[in-house]
Parts: C-alpha cells; sequence; structure tokens
C-alpha cells in the first residue's frame, strides 16, 4: 500500500505512537504456542518445513517480498518454518496458484476481497481479514485531473477510464459499478471484452492507473483504491463530500500531500478489507497455530527494522530519522530533506506493511462483495 508522507506524520505512525512505542522486540516466542522443555511447539528436530504465500498484485512500484518481511520473520521464529513469498502478475494469477493447491499443500495467500466469493470454502478458508490502523473497512474511487473539465462520472461517455481488472474489487469492480450506477454501459468487462460507453483500460496496478491518468492525456479518469488515490486528494473535498471516507480512511491523515492534485469524481460503498486466506486442503495443527499466531500479532509487531529496511531499499535517510522512526516518535516535518531524501523517503514509507492486525473473519464477512458483483450482472465464474 502506498503512502505518502508529505513531510508529516503520517497515519501509521500516529496509530502506532498512542499503541505502544515501535522498537526492536523479542519476536521469537512472544506469542502463539511456546517451546517448553521436550521442544514441542516449535521445531521438530526435522526438516524445516516451507510454506508458500502467494502474493497478490497491488501496487507495481512496491517489492512486496520486502514489505510483507517483518510478518514472513515473525511467522518463521516463531514456528522454525521457511516462507516461500510467490507474487503473481495478476488477480486472476492469484487465484490460479490457490485452485491448483492439492490436498495438504502448505499454502497462504494474501488476496482481494473478491477470492472469497470467487474461490469459495472448497478452495480456500478464511484467516482472517487484514485491519488497517483501525478500519476494517476501505473504499474504490474514481478520480480525475484537477483541470479536466470533468464534474461528474456520467461525463466520462465515450472517455477512456484506467484501472486494475475486475478481479480487484476496490481498483477494478468498484470503479466499474460505479460508472454503471452512473447510467454508462459496462458491457462484458467481467469476460475480458469491453465497455460500451467508455474505453475500458484495464489489467494495471492501482498506482500505475493514477499513474496513467497523471500522464497520459487520453486518459480522463482512473479507478483505484483509495490507499492510492486519496494522497492526490485535497482534504477538503473528502471531508465536504465523502462524509464516510473522511470519518473511516486512515487515508485522510496524508490527503492531499502527493502531487499532482486529484479530484473525486464518486467513492463506493465501504467494502470489508482484503483477507488472508488458507488452502483448505490443508488441514494440519501447523495451519491452525500460524492462524492463532496472526490473529494476536499487534501492530508494532508488524513494523520494520528502519535501518534494516533502509539498507534493503539502498536508501540515504538521516539515522537519527530512522531512529525516531524505531522509537514511534518521528515527525518528519522536523527534517528538511533534499529532493532525493524526500523521494527516498516516500520509496521507505511504501514499503512499510500497509495493515496492523489480523483480524478474525470468514466467509459470510464478505458477503458484501457478492452483492457487489450480482449488482454488475458479474458471476464469479465468468471473471478473467
Amino acid at each position: 500500500m502506498s503512502q505518502d508522507s508529505g513531510m508529516s506524520t503520517n497515519s501509521r505512525r500516529r496509530f502506532l505512537t498512542t499503541t505502544g512505542a515501535v522498537g526492536t522486540l523479542a519476536l521469537a516466542g512472544c506469542l502463539g504456542r511456546s517451546d517448553d522443555e521436550n521442544g514441542e511447539g516449535g521445531s521438530t528436530g526435522g526438516e524445516t518445513e516451507t510454506i508458500t504465500w502467494v502474493m497478490n498484485p497491488a501496487e507495481d512500484t512496491i517489492d512486496i517480498e520486502v514489505q510483507y518481511q517483518p510478518l514472513f520473520e515473525l511467522i518463521e521464529d516463531e514456528f522454525d518454518v521457511e516462507i516461500d513469498g510467490l507474487p503473481t502478475q495478476s488477480y486472476s494469477g492469484t487465484m490460479v496458484e490457490l485452485e491448483r493447491a492439492g490436498e495438504g499443500d502448505m499454502i497462504l495467500a494474501d488476496t482481494s476481497p473478491g477470492a472469497v466469493p470467487q474461490l469459495g470454502p472448497e478452495e480456500i478458508d478464511v484467516v482472517g481479514m487484514r485491519e488497517a490502523f483501525g478500519a476494517e473497512r476501505y473504499f474504490g474511487t474514481l478520480v480525475t485531473t484537477a483541470d479536466s473539465g470533468i464534474t461528474e462520472v456520467s461525463d466520462l461517455e465515450g472517455e477512456a477510464v484506467a484501472m486494475a481488472d475486475v478481479g480487484s474489487v476496490s481498483g477494478g469492480m468498484a470503479p466499474l459499478w460505479m460508472l454503471q450506477e452512473a447510467g454508462l454501459d459496462i458491457g462484458n468487462v467481467a469476460e475480458g471484452g469491453g465497455a460500451e460507453d467508455f474505453e475500458w483500460r484495464s489489467g494495471v496496478s492501482h498506482d500505475l492507473a493514477v499513474e496513467e491518468l497523471i500522464n497520459d492525456d487520453t486518459i480522463a479518469a482512473a479507478g483505484a483504491g483509495e490507499f492510492a488515490s486519496v494522497p492526490h486528494v485535497p482534504v477538503e473535498q473528502i471531508e465536504d463530500e465523502y462524509p464516510d471516507l473522511y470519518e473511516i480512511s486512515p487515508e485522510v491523515d496524508i490527503a492531499g500531500t502527493r502531487d499532482p492534485e486529484l479530484r473525486l469524481l464518486d467513492v463506493s460503498p465501504a467494502i470489508p478489507r482484503a483477507p488472508i486466506v488458507v488452502n483448505a486442503g490443508w488441514q494440519d495443527d501447523l495451519r491452525y497455530d500460524i492462524e492463532e499466531f496472526m490473529q494476536n500479532v499487534e501492530a508494532e509487531e508488524l513494523q520494520h527494522d528502519a535501518f534494516d529496511l533502509a539498507d534493503e531499499l539502498g536508501l540515504d535517510l538521516p539515522d537519527e530519522m530512522l531512529e525516531e522512526y524505531n522509537e514511534g516518535t518521528l515527525d518528519t516535518d522536523d527534517y528538511d530533506l533534499d529532493e532525493d531524501q524526500e523521494a527516498d523517503w516516500q520509496d521507505f514509507d511504501d514499503h512499510t506493511l500497509w495493515f496492523s492486525g489480523v483480524v478474525e473473519a470468514d466467509h459470510d464477512a464478505y458477503e458484501p462483495v457478492r452483492d457487489f458483483a450480482e449488482d454488475l450482472g458479474i458471476a464469479f465464474d465468468d471473471i478473467e
């Protein structure tokens, strides 16, 4: 999830400051099952088991394996296993990996909310819903440039709209829903076809949809999850026109901090946040122990060590800044960074893990996504 500091303390920092200092923790054995004198609950003394973690694409500019490292290390340290990250190139690619999983295959995945009703309980079980700094819901958005002359969604008739594929709820399905609600014909986009009343440019990640809008004059609007669009939108517009987004989204803290300015054309109804799922054919005590462990991890434990993350990404940031990040006391307004350092800070912030916890959830929690699809006339079996 991309975040831009705007040279101010972002929502993650504020959340963590109120829930406890961020620092270097003794991670192994701090939660979940504990090793006793006989070694129960830890390594069995045999070969280290490998768990495959399928990684859904969200933003092209982020190395998702780096972003997820704190969670992976927590699990590896606690259970003496190895996490093998498997990034996919599309939402449908994530579905394929989960569908091909067989009985006993040790596979976890982060997915779009749409994966739950699409795959169903025969293929996957829901480990939990990822919570983002107190928010269990988020939003899809349609945005346009500040000078486009487009003032409402219906103005997009005959125009090009960039967005993710339909497998992404906030970046694909929700924008299509908003376009349809405005009276535009979405055609047979779910089956890989085209829309009737606008040019549908799909298959890009959330951040690239926004980037294409900014850089390509032929694109009139972009559909994207709030995390990619809201940093470009003035907070005044959100507060005045979209009270649900203003009240619920942690991204509001960084609204308007990223150039250029964009304007919201519409915001979807609230969507249950993305789940972590597991291969339903993996029935083992280890699986259930890991699930319980993730549901009890605290927000501060999901934070990177700032020095390690900066080294991993090759960033040039002041040591004092990184120390304050680890301590949970960072206010970026205190630092006069040059242009290159500002870019490095944005890269750093973009790679911090976007969620602060995993709350217990099941298939029923994602029924609103099924309702979304039914409104669009989309059968999950038809989504490509």
